[in-house]
This record gives structure tokens, C-alpha cells and sequence, in this order.
């Protein structure tokens, strides 16, 4: 797991940091070979190369992020439940994201990418 990611979640509440971490776990488990970074002080994992997925705390929520492709528009109705919209998915430690909800966008991300890899490799 990176410093930099587990430094930036030190840094927030007890509930933030659960839920968060929570996520972060979760992450790591579908995409063991995700590379962690922060972004703009938002961490997020690469994979294969390219942005998959990140997470941060704002005064307000917590965030979800998918920042490319159509993964958000192909579940949307999934996430009808939370305020959402473009790139990102907002909620709170209170009302966390569905485990099954994250395992099917991560899975979507991942293979948006390798089905891009695929298209870039073809003559």
C-alpha cells in the first residue's frame, strides 16, 4: 500500500478514514497490481498505466471517482441512490457505497482498459 495514500487518510476523521479505507481495501483486492497515487491530492489507482478509480473526503461527503471512459453512464441506474454525476459518486461514512456497487464498477474500469490496450495494439 503507498505512504502517500496512507498519509493523506491519516489525516481525516475516524469515520472518513473507515470508510475510505474500507474502499481502498476493496480496490486493492479486484486490482491487486494497482498502482496507488495521489493526483491533486486525490488518491487514485492506476491501472495498467491508466486512472482507474480514486477516492477523497471533502467538508462535505465523501467521493467515489471514475474520471474516463462510460463506466458511470453504463451503471447509473445502480447509483441512482446517491447524489451522482459526469465522474464522480458522492456519499457519506453514514451511507457507504454497496461492496456488490464498487466490485462492478472497478471490474467495468478494468476492463475498459484492457478493451482500450486491445484497440491500441491492433494495426
Amino acid at each position: 500500500m503507498s505512504n502517500v495514500v496512507s498519509q493523506y487518510l491519516s489525516k481525516l476523521s475516524k469515520d472518513e478514514r473507515e470508510a475510505l479505507e474500507t474502499v481502498r481495501k476493496q480496490i486493492l483486492s479486484l486490482m491487486p497490481e494497482a498502482e496507488e497515487r495521489l493526483s491533486r491530492d486525490v488518491p487514485f489507482f492506476y491501472y495498467k498505466g491508466k486512472r482507474a478509480v480514486g477516492f477523497r473526503s471533502t467538508k462535505t461527503h465523501l467521493s467515489f471517482f471514475i474520471m474516463e471512459g462510460k463506466v458511470l453512464d453504463t451503471h447509473r441506474s445502480e447509483i441512482s441512490d446517491y447524489d451522482n454525476y459526469s465522474t464522480v459518486i458522492k456519499f457519506n461514512p453514514d451511507k457507504p457505497l454497496n461492496k456488490n456497487t464498487i466490485e462492478k464498477l472497478v471490474r467495468a474500469r478494468m476492463e475498459e482498459i484492457e478493451e482500450s490496450a486491445q484497440k491500441s495494439k491492433r494495426p
